[in-house]
Formats: structure tokens, sequence, C-alpha cells
């Protein structure tokens, strides 16, 4: 009886676990960590890109300097807020298997195996009053927290973006809907 209380017990606990650490997204989580990347870019950033890019558009010197430019440009009025996002973590600090700072991008491979995404999609995640666990590159996350507006700079990446005051989960995600930069799918 005992033993089978124990196993019951021990499937509860396990059932329970699995259900808090790993976060199963609906639609309006979607929408609602779409909506939200986007307000970090301020409206209008990026309305000099036409519809249709050319390959000498792409690659010329002044319209990069423009894309670039646009990259490092923050929304001051997002300061202070809480806000959820989903994407993925590129450790900067960790002790063992937890990590107290980490890069959040929007894409997986980012910044490990392609360049990294513009300033204003890069955050900077201080997880050192609450550390996280140590996640794989390609394990989607859901990071919620208060916004600080200005930039950081590391090796890897410049972030525009700070999140404290975080909370860290693990997002349960079927791999065919997980977003790869492109070429950045060398360690899958």
């Amino acid at each position: 009886m005992w033993k089978d209380l124990l196993h019951i017990t021990s499937g509860v606990l396990i059932a329970v676990s699995l259900a808090v650490f790993a976060k199963e997204p609906t639609e309006e989580d979607f929408d609602r960590w779409a909506t939200n990347w986007d307000s970090l870019i301020p409206a209008g950033t990026y309305d000099f890109i036409p519809e249709n890019v050319s390959f000498d558009l792409r690659f010329d010197p002044t319209f990069q300097k423009k894309l670039d430019d646009a990259g490092r440009v923050l929304n001051p009025a997002l300061e202070g807020q809480r806000i959820e996002l989903a994407g993925f973590m590129v450790p900067i600090e960790t002790q063992g298997q937890t990590v107290t700072q980490f890069l959040l991008v929007p894409e997986a491979g980012q910044c490990i195996h392609v360049p990294a995404p513009p300033m204003n999609q890069t955050l900077l995640v201080d997880a050192s009053t609450r550390p996280t666990e140590l996640r794989d590159l390609y394990q989607p996350i859901v990071v919620t927290g208060r916004l600080s507006v200005g930039e950081q700079n590391f090796e890897l990446a410049d972030s525009g973006y700070t999140l404290v005051d975080v909370n860290v989960e693990s997002l349960d995600l079927d791999e065919s809907l997980i977003p790869v930069a492109p070429d950045a799918d060398g360690d899958r």
C-alpha cells in the first residue's frame, strides 16, 4: 500500500513539475509575444525599407548603414514596464548549470552560429537574484520581467534593453515551430 501511495505521489509530483516548467503556448500567446517583440522597435523605424528589396539595394553600403542605425533605435516609452517575451537563451554568466545573465534573442542560433540580431531585438536578462537553469540554445523559453531601456555591450552582441525581476520558463514547442535563424542549425 505504501509503495502504491509513493508511486502515485511521485507521479503527481512529476506531472506537476512538468506543468510548472514547460509552458504550452496558445495562439493568443504567440500573438502577444509577437506584439511585445514589435513594441521594442519604435513605430516608423524601418519605414525607409521598400516593399521589394532588390539585390543591389540589399548590398548597398548606404542602405546597410540605415539598417544598422535603425537597429540601434530603442523605445524609451517601455522604461519600467513589465513584458513577457518568448525567445532563446544565449548565456553570458553561468555558475555550473545555472545562468545568472543571458541574452534573449528572437530566433534560435543568433549570436552563436550567425550574427546577432539588432540591438533593439536583443535583451540582457539579469537573473542574478533568481538564477535559472542552463538551457540548450534551441530550447524556447518565456521570460517575464521589468524592462530597463539602455545599451549594454558584450562580446557576443549589444543589447538595447535589460530585463530584471525575471521569471524564466521553458516553452513546450514542437521542433517544427521553433524559429531558427538562417544557417544557424549547426548544433541540432
